[in-house]
């Protein structure tokens, strides 16, 4: 029997243990009567005690319907003891009230129904069957539902017949029913759900709803939301947050943001004028590397390790020294993923991809390219591993 239909605050009782079974590999029972609720409708089960032993989840079987309990070890005794977890029962009563207003504000002020209902220790979240809900309507729903949390109003839950549910204006109908008739959930004036969840007595014990950030899903809207203690959590944390930006950057709150959007600006530029002074001392390197190497035989053959530099960088270099005619550049980065860059210049007739092939083997790399570029490694080696394959290769040049 489901007793936390007749009341959700009942947290201890005394029950008849009448089957024990197994779920999940765990020891389960089945009592006579509980105020545990198991998992359905978008709300998580209750957790608390069974005589001392946890109880790790609490499931509705499918067939008969009958209340699990799943165990963290073996019952003793047939007569028990139980206690509900106040502390995440509470919690899961104002969310689960607190998603009936939000979800009726959404009709009443946007003509967005919910269409899907999730909360977890992590998320609360309602799906509407609406896209692209502007801010100022998120605002005009919140001021809506807090005004009903802080009107007071009678939480209240009844019975009644299939027959008379037809005649009753609700917003959603259960799935599955446990009851001998439709349970509706009535806020007082305002909104007429048929629900099964678990519920605070008055709106004003919910506290506070906050709307935290809506996202597309779909052909959908998810909004994320916050009750009570949660909504408090949460403004403990931004707020804190705030005010560790406002010290950092010496302003106030409200200056937060253009203060960030100064900085991403200060930081394009310097971004720009670093590749600019990198592109000039690329082009120097370039140019003494140039000046170092004899001609011979109409080539200049470049050929240099460079150590702690970036593959990217390297492979730069190789493409600014090809630039100039009769330069073959035979370019190699030695680390855990080690890398050769050979490349040539228009006109030079020496195909590096094949060069590079023979040079790649020598340190058990991978990779290849054009005739006029090629790269590879991506395998551990040594400056001096680096060096040995970069003169082989210059050997087959000669």
């Amino acid at each position: 029997m489901r007793r936390y239909y007749d009341d959700s605050y009942v947290m201890q009782f005394t029950a008849q243990v009448i089957e024990r079974t197994q779920a999940g590999g765990h020891p389960a029972v089945v009592l006579d009567q509980t105020y545990f609720y198991p998992t359905s409708g978008g709300q998580p089960n209750d957790t608390g005690m069974v005589n001392d032993v946890p109880v790790i989840d609490v499931i509705s079987r499918e067939g008969d319907g009958a209340v699990v309990h799943v165990l963290a070890g073996e019952l003793a005794d047939d007569t028990v003891n139980a206690e509900v977890n106040w502390a995440r029962r509470f919690d899961h009563m104002q969310h689960h009230t607190g998603q009936h207003i939000l979800s009726q504000a959404f009709i009443q002020v946007a003509e967005a129904s919910t269409v899907g209902f999730h909360m977890s220790a992590d998320s609360l979240t309602i799906d509407l069957d609406k896209l692209n809900l502007l801010p100022e309507t998120i605002n005009r729903v919140e001021d809506l539902a807090n005004e009903i949390v802080c009107a007071d109003r009678p939480v209240t839950a009844k019975i009644i017949s299939l027959n008379e549910a037809a005649n009753i204006r609700m917003r959603k109908l259960p799935e599955k029913i446990h009851t001998d008739g439709l349970r509706v959930v009535d806020i007082d004036g305002f909104d007429l759900t048929a629900c099964g969840g678990t519920h605070v007595r008055r709106t004003g014990e919910i506290g506070l709803i906050k709307v935290l950030r809506t996202e597309k899903r779909g052909d959908k809207t998810r909004v994320e939301f916050r009750c009570g203690a949660r909504a408090l959590e949460v403004f403990r944390s931004q707020n804190a947050l705030v005010n560790q930006l406002t010290a950092l950057l010496t302003c106030k709150a409200e200056e937060v943001s253009p203060a960030i959007m100064r900085m991403q600006e200060d930081v394009k530029a310097a971004q720009r004028d670093l590749k600019a002074a990198k592109s000039l001392l690329l082009d120097a390197e370039v140019a003494s590397l140039i000046a170092a190497t004899p001609v011979v035989n109409d080539l200049r053959i470049v050929s240099k390790v460079f150590a702690d530099r970036d593959a990217g960088d390297v492979r730069l270099i190789a493409s600014k020294l090809v630039q100039t005619s009769g330069v073959i550049a035979l370019l190699g980065v030695p680390g855990e993923k080690a890398q050769l860059i050979f490349a040539r210049s228009e006109g030079v007739p020496q195909d590096m991809n094949a060069l590079i092939k023979s040079a790649l083997a020598s340190i058990n790399g991978r990779g290849g390219g054009t005739p006029a570029m090629a790269q590879g490694g991506g395998v551990p080696a040594t400056t001096e591993q680096i060096g040995a394959a970069l003169d082989a290769a210059r050997r087959l040049l000669q």
